[in-house]
């Protein structure tokens, strides 16, 4: 029995390669299974699909494309795609045969290839990437780096050959080949990074090293400089123990008289306390007046706020009244026209109507008429005929022939007559028609003068807008033009306001300075008055007075020099006497400079120094009367720097050496030694000092005369600017009045404009209505198609009927003729009763004759009447409707326009009441406003008492801030040397005990001036100390870091070399094992051979690689390229089974391995696998009945119509008809058991 093993338990080939469908392949043996089959008939499809299965692609599979693996033949086309799936499990050998499956351990892996040339992978029927099917695989201990498990057809005899070491990375040789299998193979990457990093701690030790050796030959070169730089140290400590002593004394000194001051100035602060309640008081009734005068200015603002929105509301109704009254009368004036127009048409059709009436009752009477008529012509003819009865004899002939010739007219008369009667009638009928196109005309020579009177009133008034446009234009750019002036007012008036209250604050300032200056000159022309009467000596008077500078440096001067003011005396008992003389007669405190105790600043006074950017220094710059004050101003002034900017004095101050910390600007900015920034702004110090080449001022008086000077020139500049201001209101009062005016006017023109625009739109409206109307007459005057159609066939009618009437009269003109000389004859024979009884006749006839044409007209009128009267009708309908319209719109109208009347009458009362309120109010404002004034004369008073108590406080300030500057400057210079003495001796300080102190400061000056002067002639190399330290700890650094180096490199070689050391004591072991395998395994094979594999460098395996050597059975030792293919191929079987010795692999699938091999070798190695690799599971294709007879299952190939099929049989089950005893040697496999025949399985 053995332990688990993973094993395939059968495989299913669907469309893949030459398997057509679904095709099982197997079940396979536990052991040792052969898959057996004529050429062609898809064996190494067996193992293709494998490699297709774990991963391999198309091109590796000898095809282009994945689509290509695709089942393709005569009864099965254009499939989808094609399937491989293996069947795995674990199982647990037994005795014999038996073998146990691990539960839950089967488990498949499977690979589809589609048409489209893609792939898929799965593991148990779930679609999974091909990483995992690889990672599986190779967790299970198949070998898919190598395919140790795998030998192709053709390939078992390339193990052989391989190079005894891979040429590079990419390569593979024997020794890669070995190392892979050993395992060894992972200490390779470690070691090439161990060997690299080694390389480099090398390079980086040796670099260490010369760094190290040259650090050590600076540091001692540098021994003898830094002595002689301690010497100088220890001295210049010396000297700065001093220099902290003569300023702590000054300290001491200067505090005194700031405790002094301090008292005076809680004097004045009680006074000013006093005054400020006096104030606050003031400021309370002040601030309640003004939040009066603020809560009466608001409502008046809100007041007239309100009469501005309802003076703008009452415009907005008066522009909509004017345009309403236009719409008005625009409509009564249509409601008019439209009544005036119904008016006409209900008279012109009564008077159709009453036309058509009388002649249908004038008919009767007409047809009465003509019979009347037709009676007396039928009396008359009787009457005729009597008279032509007695004259029968004389004129029977000419009647006779008279008859014979009407006989033949009376067809023509007839027809003559019919002809004319039907010419009347159309006539008149076309004279109707005619007729409306001549009324036509008529009413379009009417519209064209209205359209004419409406274009020149729209002209007008279009005349009238533009008229009133160019006046809104003017008013609204004279408004714009105000509105500007009173902007620049208004700017103009807050710079005067700013104006004067600077004017005010200078006057103010320079108030208190002329009071300050008053205080200072008094108190020194008092000292300079008790010098001449022997009560004082030694007094010079004041600093400031005793030299002189350019006025260009004058604010500077006056800012950065607070000791300008002190009074300089000669000695120290000369500064006691002027203080009991002042307090004697009570002058006030002042600040003396003692002379004698400046003589250590002499040597300094008369030296020049090398200033940072050449920049002047403010001493250098002073006019000195007597050089033996030059200590004095040198005290004042000690290295104060004069930079042009600010920006040159911070860059001077904050970069250079420390005497030089001190800067100062033309524009009085200082720069103290500690940093801080000081000075500047609108109100600058000046006068502090006598200006300009000449001879300094004498005293203080000057001061306080140049002070009352610029007094008196500020206030009269403040008058003149408070004059200016004044003007300036009043001009934004005026144009305030002018911008009020303009803007009523161009209200009003705002109103007149629409109205006017209203007025021109109707005008407008009126000829767009008349020139609409006009094409409609000008239609009507042309006769519409129906009429002109008309009249045109009457037209054509009536000259078809004269033409007719002309033929006719043309050819009865010969009876006529004819009929007329008989008629005078028969007449003449009659003599005169026969004419009047002809006569008589005719007038009947002529009578009958006209009364029938006036018939016909009638008739034709009647029907024209009728008509018109109808179209009229219709006509005032429509018009009546309209009207009806108009008047409703008219009525709407007025009671709009009555309802605005009433909204503006109320609008206009608000106006009126607002007005009234607004005047009223305006009396508060006013009122207000002059008890604001008032209180704000009062404060001014008070403000300025407290003012010049301020300017007292200011003065006593500044002196004591310029007392407060010395303690500061002094204590901030000891700070300096404090930090100078630390640096120098490594941290220690220096303690001051002021009762221990038994020198004078101006004594310890001197000690520390005569150390600077010896410091001066020496010329150490300061930097030599830091230097030889930088280089001693720079020496220590390198050492370390070298001994750090060091181990790192020990330790790099320790784990280089333990690497170097696994890996080859692994691989020897493992080599050793392998190498002792492949003899027994060669010589087993081969009967008697001999196999090694030879170290290249038997001292470093890894360097040169391994040799594969042979000795074939009674052959000497060759190579393996000289080896024949059988040969070869026992060589790599021998390491495949060595190897598999050393590290099984689950399984083996090899292809006709046994090719190159005659009877006897593969008989040789079919035992081998059949008895000795029971631990592993081996599927052999061969062709060789020595090797697939002693198969454990054989899996028969076959094609058939073009597609491969698979059977799978037991050979134990077959009988073999006789055994020899030579049968293991021949390859046979038989049980010696009789059976009656093959048990073939099932078939997959």
């Amino acid at each position: 029995m053995s332990g688990r093993r993973l094993v395939i338990s059968s495989m299913v080939l669907e469309n893949f390669k030459s398997y057509a469908g679904a095709q099982r392949v197997g079940p396979f043996h536990k052991s040792f299974s052969s898959v057996v089959g004529p050429n062609g008939s898809g064996k190494s499809n067996v193992i293709d699909a494998m490699l297709f299965v774990f991963g391999r692609r198309a091109k590796q599979l000898r095809f282009n494309k994945v689509s290509e693996l695709i089942h393709n033949s005569t009864n099965f086309r254009n499939l989808d795609s094609a399937k491989v799936t293996v069947y795995f499990e674990d199982i647990i050998d037994k005795e014999g045969e038996d073998f146990e499956v691990v539960p839950n351990s089967q488990f498949t892996v499977a690979r589809t290839a589609n048409r489209n040339n893609t792939s898929d992978y799965f593991i148990n029927d779930r679609r999974v990437p091909a990483k995992d099917v690889t990672d599986k695989l190779k967790g299970l201990g198949i070998d898919l780096d190598n395919n140790r498990f795998l030998i192709l057809q053709g390939e078992v005899e390339q193990i052989s050959m391989m190079r005894p070491k891979g040429e590079d990375k990419n390569d593979t040789g024997l020794l890669e080949y070995l190392e892979d299998i050993i395992g060894t193979d992972k200490y390779v990457q470690p070691i090439e990074e161990a060997s690299k990093g080694l390389e480099e701690v090398n390079d980086k030790r040796q670099s260490m090293i010369q760094r190290l050796k040259i650090s050590e030959k600076e540091k001692d070169a540098l021994e003898d400089k830094k002595t002689e730089a301690e010497m100088f140290l220890a001295k210049q400590a010396d000297m700065l123990k001093d220099r902290i002593y003569a300023n702590s004394i000054h300290i001491s000194g200067t505090q005194e008289n700031l405790a002094k001051l301090e008292r005076q100035a809680k004097e004045f602060e009680s006074k000013l306390a006093y005054e400020r309640e006096k104030f606050k008081a003031h400021d309370k009734e002040a601030k309640a007046a003004e939040k009066q005068f603020a809560g009466v200015e608001k409502e008046y603002k809100a007041i007239q706020k309100a009469l501005n929105n309802a003076q703008e509301e009452f415009k907005n109704f008066e522009r909509k009244d004017a345009k309403c009254q236009i719409e008005l009368k625009n409509a009564r004036t249509k409601a008019k026209k439209l009544a005036a127009k119904l008016e006409s048409d209900a008279a012109q059709a009564a008077k159709l109507e009453a036309e058509v009436a009388a002649i249908h009752a004038d008919a009767p009477h007409a047809k009465e008429r003509l019979e009347q008529l037709q009676q007396q012509l039928w009396k008359a003819e009787a009457a005729l005929e009597g008279v032509l009865e007695g004259i029968k004899g004389e004129v029977e002939g000419y009647h006779q022939q008279l008859s014979q010739v009407r006989v033949e007219l009376a067809p023509w008369e007839k027809r003559i007559g019919e002809v004319a009667g039907r010419i009347s009638v159309v006539a008149s009928e076309r004279d109707v028609l005619a007729k409306k196109a001549d009324d036509a005309r008529r009413r379009l020579d009417a519209a064209l003068k209205a359209l004419s009177g409406a274009q020149q009133g729209a002209a007008h008034k279009q005349q009238q807008m533009a008229d009133i446009r160019a006046a809104t234009e003017r008013c609204r750019q004279q408004i714009a033009a105000h509105k500007a002036e009173l902007a620049a007012g208004h700017a103009d008036e807050a710079k005067l306001e700013a104006s004067v209250r600077e004017a005010r604050e200078r006057a103010g300032s320079l108030r208190a300075d002329v009071n300050g200056s008053a205080q200072k000159s008094g108190l020194v022309l008092a000292l300079m008055t008790a010098k001449a009467r022997n009560e004082v000596s030694g007094v010079y008077g004041r600093l400031g007075d005793l030299g002189a500078i350019d006025a260009k440096y004058d604010v500077a001067v006056s800012t950065a020099v607070g000791a300008l003011d002190y009074i300089v005396v000669e000695t120290t008992s000369d500064a006691q006497r002027c203080v009991e003389y002042l307090r004697k007669h009570n002058l006030g405190v002042a600040t003396f400079l003692i002379l004698e105790k400046q003589k250590h600043l002499a040597a300094a006074a008369a030296q020049r120094v090398q200033t940072p950017e050449g920049i002047p220094r403010l001493y250098d710059l002073v006019k000195i009367k007597d050089d033996k004050l030059r200590p004095a101003f040198m005290y004042a002034m000690q290295n104060t720097l004069v930079a042009d900017t600010l920006d040159q004095a911070a860059r001077i101050s904050y970069n250079s050496e420390r005497k030089f910390k001190r800067v100062v600007t033309l524009q009085g900015q200082l720069i103290a030694e500690t940093g801080t920034m000081s000075g500047g702004g609108n109100r600058q110090s000046r006068g502090r000092m006598t200006l300009g080449s000449a001879a300094p001022r004498t005293g203080a008086a000057a001061d306080a005369k140049a002070a009352a000077a610029e007094l008196k020139k500020e206030e009269a500049k403040l008058a003149e600017l408070s004059t200016a201001l004044q003007s300036a209101r009043d001009q934004i009062t005026a144009c305030t009045k002018a911008l009020k005016a303009a803007e009523r006017q161009l209200s009003e023109l705002e109103l007149a404009a629409p109205k006017a625009e209203m007025e021109a739109k109707a005008e407008e409206d009126k000829a767009a209505d008349i020139q609409q109307r006009l094409e409609d007459l000008k239609r009507a005057t042309q006769v519409d198609a129906e009429d002109a159609k008309r009249i045109g066939e009457l037209s054509l009618e009536i000259g078809r009927e004269e033409k007719g009437l002309a033929e006719l009269r043309s050819q009865t003109q010969g009876l006529e003729a004819q009929a007329a000389a008989l008629q005078v004859k028969i007449d003449n024979a009659g003599g005169e009763k026969l004419k009047k009884a002809k006569a008589a006749v005719a007038k009947l006839e002529k009578d009958i004759a006209d009364g029938e044409t006036d018939a016909a007209k009638k008739a034709v009128q009647v029907t024209s009447h009728t008509k018109q009267a109808e179209k009229i009708k219709k006509e005032r309908v429509k018009d009546e409707k309209e009207r009806e319209r108009m008047e409703g719109e008219v009525k709407r109208m007025e009671q709009e326009l009555q309802e605005m009347e009433d909204q503006a009458g109320k609008v206009l009362v608000l106006v009126q009441a607002t007005q009234e309120q607004l005047a009223a109010k305006q009396a508060e404002v006013e009122k207000a406003q002059a008890e604001v004034s008032d209180i704000a004369a009062r404060h001014g008073i008070i403000r300025k008492t407290e003012f010049e108590i301020e300017s007292a406080l200011e003065q006593m300030s500044k002196l004591h801030k310029e007392e407060s500057g010395k303690v500061s400057r002094w204590q901030a210079e000891i700070e300096s040397i404090q930090h100078k003495f630390t640096e120098l001796t490594g941290g220690d300080t220096v303690m001051v005990d002021m009762a221990e102190l038994d020198k004078s400061a101006e004594d310890y000056l001197y000690h520390a001036s005569v150390l600077e002067a010896e410091l001066v002639k020496m010329s150490p190399d300061i930097g030599a100390i830091e230097d030889f330290r930088a280089k001693a700890a720079d020496y220590e650094q390198r050492a370390a870091e070298l001994d750090a180096v060091t181990a790192q490199r020990d330790e790099l070689r320790r784990h280089h070399e333990t690497l170097r050391k696994a890996r080859l004591d692994e691989f020897m072991a493992g080599f050793n094992i392998i190498s002792l395998k492949l003899k027994e395994m060669y010589q087993m094979i081969t009967l008697g051979g001999d196999a090694e594999l030879e170290l290249v460098d038997s001292l470093d395996p890894f360097t040169e690689g391994i040799v594969f050597s042979v000795r074939p059975p009674k052959k000497s030792w060759k190579n393996i390229s000289n080896l024949s293919g059988g040969e070869k191929t026992l060589s790599s079987l021998s390491l495949v089974f060595a190897l598999h010795h050393y590290k099984p692999t689950p399984l083996y699938v090899m292809d006709e391995i046994d090719a190159a091999l005659d009877f006897k070798n593969v008989s040789i190695v079919g035992h081998y696998i059949k008895d000795r690799t029971k631990n592993a599971q081996f599927i052999i294709i061969s062709l060789r009945n020595n090797m697939f007879e002693l198969a454990d299952r054989l899996v028969g190939i076959y094609k058939t119509d073009n597609t491969t099929k698979t059977v799978a049989i037991n050979p134990g089950k077959f009988v073999m008809p006789t055994v020899s005893a030579a049968a293991p040697a021949a390859g046979g496999a038989g049980s010696g058991k009789e059976n009656n025949g093959p048990q073939p399985m099932a078939v997959a």
